[in-house]
């Protein structure tokens, strides 16, 4: 290639472009940009100590939707006298609407088997505040009473839900994001103003959190089941037992609830195809033991602890139509029991004839 006129060097030896940048020049840029980093999580950390960054929506996931849900209606002034609290099978196994169709004021407080059983009992205390002559049903499935161990982010985010006394601008600790509060300012500002989309069978049924949440307020606290349960692809042990920390989380469960407060327990069914041959006799004793522990009156009855494949969506969860009939199974198995007595540190329950349908509502 011919040199440019005046030029001493051919045109290909000239460069194309040179850089300006050597180690030095590049620390700087790392550490300016780390101060400001560090700055701006200065900055939201005294934002959100202050208060003024609000309070959590709680609306980036199912989970804390769920969570939040139920804190609201734990605190709402719902006319329920009978509220029902637990598992996510207590969240879907009992259907809201199908009691209150009965003529049973209810609510449904159910949450998820993360939680400890006492976590469960601080919803029935939010909810039994500054009111009388209420009704709890706790409802657990055997899975939720194997867990070794509870899931402490899931308690605090219940905490934080209900307004209690552990720091609401301290919600994550997980990352460099949490540790500065833009995880927490998140919660506040973008979960409440712009829709989480829900992924999966959940989301194709409820789109995103916030119709979630919503449906959950109107429904009175019920989620449905989107699954269909397969045995062939659905793994898991149906060897059941009660895990060592079950026992002293049902007593703090009890001293939460006022005294005067009539407590019934309920274990939920299982699929057939899951169930092992002794399955009916370990939960009975399970529940036996529950039932001491928590000074409840066991109302399990003629409820059974076992159904067919084909009503189920997973090990766990009933499907709407079969959550619904259980559910009228369970409101006739509970009423037509008397009300227990009372008696010392226990409840005993007698055996009159069983109420007429017009005063059910006052029976359970």
């Amino acid at each position: 290639m011919a040199p440019l006129p005046g030029s001493q060097l051919p045109l290909g030896d000239f460069p194309s472009h040179t850089y300006g940048c050597n180690g030095r020049d590049l620390l700087r840029n790392l550490a300016a940009t780390l101060g400001l980093v560090l700055l701006a999580g200065f900055a939201a950390l005294a934002l959100l100590k202050s208060g003024l960054a609000g309070t959590p929506a709680l609306l980036g996931n199912p989970d804390s939707t769920i969570l939040a849900t139920k804190a609201r209606l734990a605190s709402g002034t719902s006319p329920a006298r009978i509220v029902w609290v637990g598992d996510s099978s207590c969240l879907i196994n009992v259907d809201a609407p199908t009691l209150r169709s009965a003529g049973i004021e209810t609510v449904n407080l159910g949450t998820l088997s993360y939680l400890g059983i006492d976590a469960f009992g601080l919803l029935a205390q939010r909810f039994c505040r500054d009111r009388s002559g209420l009704k709890v049903v706790l409802v657990v499935h055997p899975e939720c009473l194997r867990l070794a161990q509870t899931s402490v982010e899931h308690r605090e985010i219940l905490e934080t839900a209900l307004g209690l006394s552990r720091p609401a601008w301290n919600l994550r600790r997980d990352s460099l994001a949490g540790m500065l509060g833009f995880e927490d300012l998140r919660t506040r500002w973008i979960d409440r103003s712009l829709p989480t989309p829900l992924s999966g069978s959940l989301g194709q049924r409820y789109g995103f959190t916030g119709n979630l949440q919503r449906e959950l307020l109107e429904t009175g606290g019920t989620l449905e089941e989107t699954a269909h349960y397969d045995p062939r692809t659905t793994p898991g042990s149906a060897d059941y037992r009660i895990a060592p920390r079950i026992q002293s989380e049902c007593r703090r469960f009890r001293a939460l609830l006022p005294r005067e407060v009539s407590l019934r327990l309920i274990l939920s069914p299982v699929p057939q195809s899951h169930a092992l041959r002794r399955h009916e006799t370990t939960v009975s004793e399970m529940s036996k033991s529950l039932t001491g522990w928590l000074e409840a009156d066991e109302a399990q009855g003629s409820l059974p602890w076992i159904l067919p494949d084909a009503d189920f969506g997973t090990p766990t969860h009933l499907r709407p139509e079969a959550a619904r009939r259980y559910t009228r199974q369970l409101a006739e198995g509970l009423l037509s029991r008397p009300e227990p007595i009372r008696s010392g540190s226990t409840w005993k329950t007698p055996a009159p004839a069983a109420p007429a349908p017009a005063v059910l509502n006052q029976r359970l």
